[in-house]
């Protein structure tokens, strides 16, 4: 009895010591806080809903208030909802950094005023010293040419179009260069064909522009995708409607998702990058909730992983459909 009656004092002592401890578990958990967040494009499109996911998920574990923004991937619009979050004064907004560090300079001086948090997500902001969750997008569009290369055998001398941004400080610019960097390392020849912002708004018009290319110059032996999921997706469709088989032009691109899996199945579509949006999402609402209430800062990872190709593409199909690869 008295062992049993030792044993029992020793719980509750221990209850008391941990007592603490869960009440701060239970608080930070239960956050409270408000936190508007720019996904990107559209509501469920391609290249938005794993990180639509991820940050919806990470909200219900803390327990944050989730504003959610959608922009079209237009870097204006962006900028604009950038100063109406602010307006609403949250505890935190994350922010996608496509208008560029000088656009954006303004805003995060009037957020950092206000007391404000401020991450950011998918698309870098150099120089400013905030947290972000996204690619290396240099490193990621270097990967992406050299995937490029050794999955569709390309070999020096042979040409490819590269399709994209190529203006200084343009969304997917960084991405462009990395890739054009490689292909001039490996002497592979490249035309550089500018996406417009209506085919980044909407993926299927970049078909036409595409084919298009592809009739006139039958010679080319790849199309790299410099950054864009939705436009990497309907890249079989492209390879169908110039008449191409399956490998004749190898194709690559960013971001696995439901629509690009028959493509990669078919043989159309050669290797996707994977840059995992759902961290994307997830990680950026947690360092919110780490920064806002504990000073947690200037944290930076690079959610890059892998890709997908027609040899691993059954094996991650079902998490693909699921909308969290």
């Amino acid at each position: 009895m008295r062992k049993l009656l030792k044993g029992l004092a020793g719980l509750a002592f221990s209850a008391l010591l941990l007592a603490p401890a869960a009440s701060i578990a239970q608080e930070e958990v239960d956050s409270g806080l408000t936190v508007y967040f720019q996904l990107g494009g559209n509501p469920g499109d391609t290249a938005t809903l794993a990180r639509e996911l991820g940050a919806r998920a990470a909200a219900r574990v803390l327990n944050v208030n989730l504003i959610e923004q959608h922009s079209g991937w237009n870097p204006q619009k962006m900028l604009t909802q950038a100063n109406e979050a602010l307006a609403a004064q949250p505890d935190a907004i994350i922010i996608m950094g496509h208008p560029g560090t000088d656009a954006m300079t303004s805003f995060i001086g009037k957020a950092k005023a206000d007391g404000i948090v401020v991450i950011v997500n998918n698309n870098a902001l150099p120089g400013t010293g905030l947290s972000y969750f996204g690619l290396d997008n240099y490193g990621a569009g270097r990967n992406l040419a050299s995937l490029t290369i050794d999955n569709g055998d390309l070999q020096a001398g042979d040409k490819v179009v590269v399709y994209g941004a190529f203006a200084e400080g343009a969304a997917g610019n960084i991405v462009a260069k990395g890739s054009m960097d490689v292909l001039d390392e490996a002497g592979i020849t490249y035309d550089k064909l500018q996406w417009s912002n209506e085919a980044v708004a909407d993926p299927s018009l970049s078909i036409p522009v595409l084919i298009a290319y592809l009739e006139s110059n039958p010679d080319a032996k790849a199309i790299i995708v410099a950054g864009h999921g939705g436009i990497t997706a309907v890249l079989d469709k492209v390879l169908k409607g110039a008449g191409k088989a399956p490998g004749e032009v190898s194709a690559s691109g960013f971001d696995l998702s439901s629509a690009a899996i028959q493509g990669v199945k078919d043989g159309f579509i050669t290797v996707i990058l994977d840059q995992q949006p759902y961290l994307q999402g997830f990680l950026p609402v947690l360092a919110a909730v780490l920064e806002s209430k504990y000073g947690l800062a200037g944290l930076n990872v690079n959610t890059g992983g892998g890709s997908m190709t027609l040899e691993n593409v059954e094996a991650m199909e079902a998490l693909i459909k699921t909308g969290i690869r």
